[in-house]
């Protein structure tokens, strides 16, 4: 007896999802999303495309991500055994940024929730800055060593 799947109309489903529908009307979010994501793009390109780990800065809205790369012009990735990603995550990870490596390369994914101010986008690209600038005297000290 399949009565509960997400995707079959089920009523507490529906009742649910009209829920969710009032609230992101009724707080305005999706407005709040368009106009903070725009200024996290701002953010993220103002802080993060000269970075020397970051070959691209890339992103709609809330969404976002740094791409990581050796050598920004030619695209060089950096050597998979470095972990940038990765290391980059789990470091944001200890200082309260959820931030995801994703796994198709060495890139760092941001999807905040709607509900951001500017002063919170503000605290997340600091985060990130400290630990890009951390995870960089890293990996180029072993590049140069190695």
């Amino acid at each position: 007896m399949g009565h509960g799947w997400t995707y079959s109309g089920h009523p507490i489903c529906a009742a649910a999802a009209i829920a969710n529908l009032d609230i992101l009307e009724r707080e305005n979010l999706t407005q709040n999303a368009a106009d903070v994501g725009a200024y996290f793009q701002q953010q993220l390109q103002a802080a993060f495309d000269a970075h020397p780990l970051v070959g691209e800065v890339r992103g709609a809205g809330m969404l976002a991500a740094l791409e990581f790369m050796a050598d920004k012009e030619s695209r060089k990735p950096f050597d998979a055994t470095l972990k940038v990603g990765p290391k980059v995550s789990a470091a944001a990870l200890e200082r309260g940024v959820i931030a995801r490596a994703m796994q198709h390369g060495d890139t760092l994914g941001f999807a905040p929730p709607l509900v951001p101010t500017r002063a919170e986008v503000d605290e997340i690209v600091g985060i990130v800055k400290q630990v890009l600038d951390a995870v960089a005297n890293q990996v180029i000290g072993s590049a140069v060593a190695g």
